[in-house]
């Protein structure tokens, strides 16, 4: 089948395929060439040229060097093109990742990294702290997540409050407990030298009667002296 003359309706009609999106798992990156269908690629991973790039990164060793600059590559476009569309509010993952293709035609493509589903490096991203990972309320898909930036000035903010709070509620028991055993000292100490308490008589703490005795005593009459002298006396002096 031969190729189609410059000017004719099919030739134009490939030219409009050819810059339109095309399926991303039929693009090699290392050749950074889109293919249009599996056929194509296929055709292209046996031709020469993409031979002898596989050849060469294999002899000089870079083959995983390659695929690691590749995975550094994707994932700092994807965080930096979020920052600048979306910053920290959320957005369908699914979504951002069409806004991703459509920012850049020569992009790094996911294909090109150990990355085989944008589920698993979004929640690999989620696992590192470097986005928010969330699901719908009335999602049906457990793979229709939410993703938000994490700022970094933000996060460090708040985990230093964290960790003031933390300290201040550690500060504030212990200060407790310093009074409380501060407080069991002065107890102990006033309790031991306070005067014992003298022990009360047996005899005076029964309820039995006291019995009295009375023997002995007598009772003598007072005399009490005359004022001017007896009455025989005066007598006499009369006579």
């Amino acid at each position: 089948m031969g190729r189609a003359d410059p000017g004719t309706a099919k030739f134009q009609s490939k030219q409009l395929k050819a810059s339109g999106l095309q399926k991303l798992r039929f693009y090699c990156q290392i050749c950074e060439k889109q293919c249009r269908d599996q056929n194509g690629f296929k055709n292209h991973l046996q031709s020469p040229s993409h031979l002898g790039r596989i050849s060469n990164l294999s002899k000089d060793g870079k083959g995983r060097s390659v695929v690691e600059d590749y995975l550094r590559q994707f994932e700092r476009e994807f965080l930096r093109l979020l920052r600048i569309n979306h910053g920290t509010k959320k957005i369908n993952a699914n979504k951002f990742y069409q806004e991703y293709i459509l920012n850049d035609k020569n992009h790094v493509h996911m294909n090109a990294t150990k990355w085989n589903t944008l589920t698993s490096f979004v929640k690999y991203l989620g696992r590192t702290g470097k986005i928010r990972v969330e699901t719908h309320d009335d999602a049906v898909d457990e793979f229709d997540l939410l993703i938000s930036l994490v700022d970094p000035l933000v996060f460090h903010t708040k985990q230093t409050r964290e960790k003031e709070l933390v300290s201040d509620e550690n500060r504030s028991n212990n200060f407790i407990q310093m009074q409380i055993a501060k407080g069991k000292e002065t107890n102990n100490a006033t309790t031991n030298n306070s005067p014992q308490m003298t022990k009360p008589n047996s005899t005076l703490a029964s309820n039995k009667p006291v019995n009295l005795s009375l023997k002995g005593l007598s009772t003598k009459k007072k005399v009490t002296p005359a004022a001017f002298g007896d009455d025989d006396d005066d007598s006499e002096d009369e006579s």
